[in-house]
């Protein structure tokens, strides 16, 4: 474990430690101030004195929320937000907890824009779960509420994403102080020491430097050297499932993120149903204990979906689903008005630039995108769903999985020149077969037309 692993993990058990003392203060300016702070003692352990970079964009962002028109504003938002990441990207000597910190922060503050936005025109907001429920966003939120949004220690390392309207509701309503959260704590404190312990042993056989050895390319066939990418890619699966654990007991163990099953709420987007219900409860405290909660906003991973499928859009929509939330109410539904293709597109060219324009994540961009645009083009061309339901799914199924085994070197690989050599090692044949797949679907498509 390196010294970076060491402080980002002691900060999360910090908030962890913390949570219990902060679930008992009971005025909410007193916990917002508790938890901005210790954000920030998190942002400063995690980046040093690079902290300056985070008030930098915070502070810009405060700036275009109370100066610019609101009809623009979301668009002014990203450009600034984007901007920055981008030159952090290439100009910041940073690891990646570091970024992550920064990618929070601009989904943060990009998102409060757009829900800001959404309250003057709120018959034209795209078509999801939360365009009734941002209309109980305050006109403009005070730079100190702004501050204390971005800079909150609860899904600060990367996870999960909620909303301002989520912020406000746990400081507004008597849902985190129902019951004792403990026992759903603990339950992910062992699924992470489980997936920690399971991390350990694969990586005492397998890591990452395998792919700059000599011997990997000289001694190894090119299936081998494919299908050592499978301990690699569960070893990825592993470390992020490690660090969602950890931050969903950070939310249980202070209360954050329940609410009542009613209003079925979602990941990322909070309650979808019954808003009534929300503010019931606001008025008459008491009807809260009629209720039945349940934690789904935290979930971040659905491991059916990772791991059967079968399409490569399934796998998507059950990985880090917070987060993807933001893109696809934002980036993919927001920002452009055109066909699903181009805002598709849109939508997975924001999340390269999130993650950094690297060679290596521009790859996988671009390869995902092909694959669920393909996957589409066949289910059209063909009855995918009568009678061959069944061989198309595992055919689907084992596209993905070749796919994603395909492309784990540009997950777990920085270095690009590395990631140059393996795929020129194993004469980029996923492309290949991609190409293929590509011509005989335009080819059917100009046959059947």
């Amino acid at each position: 474990m390196s010294f970076n692993d060491f402080v980002y993990f002691s900060s999360l058990i910090l908030c962890l430690s913390l949570g219990s003392h902060y679930k008992e203060i009971d005025k909410i300016e007193m916990k917002r101030n508790y938890g901005a702070g210790l954000g920030l003692l998190v942002v400063f352990l995690i980046c040093g004195y690079y902290i300056i970079h985070t008030f930098l964009m915070v502070y810009g962002n405060v700036l275009i929320l109370k100066s610019c028109d609101r009809r623009y504003v979301h668009q002014i938002s990203l450009a600034f937000t984007w901007t920055y990441l981008l030159y952090l990207h290439f100009h910041f000597p940073s690891h990646s907890y570091m970024i992550s910190v920064f990618q929070i922060l601009a989904l943060r503050l990009v998102g409060l824009a757009c829900e800001l936005n959404v309250v003057d025109k709120p018959k034209n907001n795209y078509r999801d779960a939360s365009a009734n429920a941002d209309k109980d966003v305050p006109a403009m939120p005070e730079a100190v509420d702004i501050l204390s949004y971005a800079y909150f220690f609860i899904g600060l390392h990367k996870g999960p994403y909620y909303r301002w309207r989520i912020f406000q509701d746990h400081f507004n309503t008597p849902f985190s102080a129902l019951g004792d959260c403990r026992m759903v704590t603990e339950e992910k404190l062992k699924k992470a020491a489980l997936c920690a312990v399971t991390y350990c042993l694969l990586r005492s056989g397998f890591n990452t430097e395998m792919y700059e050895e000599s011997s990997f390319y000289s001694h190894t066939g090119m299936d081998f050297r494919y299908l050592s990418n499978i301990p690699m890619l569960l070893m990825f699966y592993l470390y992020t499932e490690i660090i969602a654990q950890l931050s969903a007991a950070v939310c249980t163990e202070t209360g954050f993120g329940i609410y009542p099953s009613k209003c079925t709420p979602l990941p990322g987007s909070g309650p979808s149903t019954h808003y009534s219900v929300i503010n019931l409860v606001q008025k008459t405290p008491e009807t809260a204990l009629e209720q039945e909660y349940n934690l789904n906003m935290l979930n971040c991973y659905e491991v059916e979906k990772l791991i059967i499928g079968p399409k490569m859009r399934d796998t998507i929509r059950g990985w880090d689903m917070s987060i993807r939330y933001w893109f696809l109410a934002y980036a993919y539904r927001k920002f452009i008005k055109a066909n699903k293709e181009v805002r598709s597109a849109f939508s997975f060219l924001l999340w390269t630039l999130w993650c950094g324009p690297s060679i290596p994540q521009i790859i996988a961009s671009t390869t995902l995108w092909l694959c669920v645009h393909l996957e589409s083009e066949y289910s059209e061309l063909y009855d995918t769903e009568g009678s061959m339901k069944l061989p198309w799914d595992i055919g689907f199924s084992i596209m993905r999985m070749f796919c994603l085994l395909y492309l784990t070197p540009c997950f777990v690989v920085d270095d690009t020149s590395t990631v140059l050599k393996y795929y020129n090692s194993i004469y980029w044949m996923f492309h290949i077969i991609l190409l293929v797949l590509i011509i005989i679907a335009v080819v059917i498509f100009k046959n059947r037309s």
